[in-house]
């Protein structure tokens, strides 16, 4: 490949020389560009050089000579020829180069995140894992200013920490039988702003269409269940990771997705949900199918 380069690059000399010279003094001397980079900016390694042809002005660029490295490097990677030609590569529309006049400035080196951060979970790893579900209790419901679907409700997530949930359960779940409610919960969703409410949190419950009308019923938890009781999809092992601060949306969609009724049964696919006091059940009258949102 190195001779073959070499005589393609002679030749293209050759031509630019034999132009020169035949268009003699009708070609006036070329001035470089004082912002031209492979002139002022650039530094060229030894191995690449430049030559004035006398004729025409031309500035020739040989970095394909015998003695340059490229060729032997350009089978295993194109990396050196990126390096090379970056420097006279010119922004569109008269732009700065980044990094300041010419694209000389220093590269910015990239910053390594800092360890002792959470692994990412594995790939094959199901989405269920990065869902935080838990037990909750609803210790003060309030209703949302200028929405009649709305409620703002206090609820309890553990010993010491609660989280406002704004939840548009209003139609269907009387305020009296919500408050003091220990509910099926999703903690790490990301903050919401509904009706100009912040809500950090879901209440879970389970919905069907009954006789032309939707019916929402809260998911019921077993009895003995505690507040901030871990909720897991029986027999999926917790991820590698632990849950993410954030569920993002993709995963949590599909999550939903396998969200059912099943025999009376939360399930999550064939899998019940259960905490430590056993599985979370959906109310008598909900019908087999029904979706878990």
């Amino acid at each position: 490949m190195s001779s073959a380069l070499d005589e393609a690059c002679k030749k293209v000399d050759d031509l630019i020389l034999e132009v020169g010279k035949s268009m003699g003094d009708s070609v006036p001397k070329l001035r470089v560009d004082p912002d031209d980079p492979w002139v002022e900016i650039w530094n060229p390694p030894k191995a690449v050089y430049k030559e004035r042809c006398e004729a025409t002005g031309y500035l020739m660029t040989k970095p394909f000579e015998r003695n340059n490295p490229m060729p032997g490097q350009f089978n295993e990677t194109c990396d050196y020829i990126v390096k090379l030609l970056k420097p006279v590569i010119k922004p569109k529309d008269g732009a700065k180069p980044k990094g300041g006049e010419g694209g000389g400035g220093k590269k910015k080196e990239k910053k390594e995140k800092p360890a002792g951060k959470l692994a990412q979970p594995a790939a094959d790893e199901d989405p269920v894992v990065k869902a935080r579900l838990a037990i909750g209790k609803v210790i003060e419901v309030s209703h949302v200013e200028n929405s009649d679907k709305l409620y703002c409700c206090q609820v309890q997530v553990g010993p010491e920490e609660t989280r406002q949930v704004i939840t548009g359960l209003r139609k269907f779940v009387p305020e009296d039988e919500l408050k003091n409610r220990m509910v099926l919960t999703i903690l790490n969703l990301k903050v919401a702003k509904l009706a100009g409410q912040t809500s950090e949190a879901m209440i879970l419950a389970t919905e069907a269409e009954v006789d032309g009308n939707m019916s929402v019923k809260l998911v019921n938890v077993p009895e003995g269940a505690a507040v901030g009781d871990v909720v897991t999809a029986e027999g999926v092992p917790p991820g590698a990771a632990g849950y993410p601060k954030e569920c993002k949306s993709k995963f949590w969609d599909a999550v939903k997705e396998k969200l059912k009724v099943v025999g009376g049964v939360a399930m999550y696919g064939d899998k019940k949900l259960t905490c430590a006091a056993g599985a979370c059940v959906a109310d008598p009258s909900v019908p087999d199918g029904s979706s878990i949102k």
